[in-house]
């Protein structure tokens, strides 16, 4: 039984869920949208499937498998543009990952350098200001 270029889904499950985040959009896409992809290679075992009810008579399945292989193309269509966002998505947290990693690492987020405290006395707690006794 050949299977032309395509691999395994086990191949593919396994190459996506150890993919680092640079290479996870295009295997993704090659996986699901490809020519050998899971979406392609479905789409035609169920028109295959579908010819060979209408060569031997059962029609009714026939038309039930056509019906699939239509709601494939269009799930196909919308994995296609899932597989662009993630695309896109991974793209621009590495670039805000990038940018962040540019800071200096002795800078915190709020921009007070790491080891000194703010000069300005931390306000007091609404709690702690009314424990304190009141002077006449």
């Amino acid at each position: 039984m050949s299977q032309g270029t395509a691999a395994p889904a086990a191949d593919w499950n396994e190459r996506l869920a150890t993919a680092r985040p640079q290479e996870f959009a295009e295997l993704f896409h090659e996986a699901i949208t490809e020519d050998f992809g899971a979406v392609a290679r479905l789409h035609k075992m169920l028109e295959t499937a579908s010819q060979w009810c209408r060569t031997h008579d059962a029609r009714g399945s026939a038309v039930e498998l056509d019906v699939l292989t239509d709601r494939l193309t269009d799930l196909g269509e919308e994995l296609h543009l899932v597989a662009q966002d993630v695309g896109h998505e991974i793209h621009s947290r590495s670039r805000r990952t990038a940018a962040a990693a540019r800071l200096s690492p002795a800078v915190s987020v709020h921009g007070t350098p790491i080891g000194r405290q703010s000069e300005a006395p931390a306000p007091l707690s609404p709690n702690a200001a009314r424990s304190q006794p009141r002077s006449r």
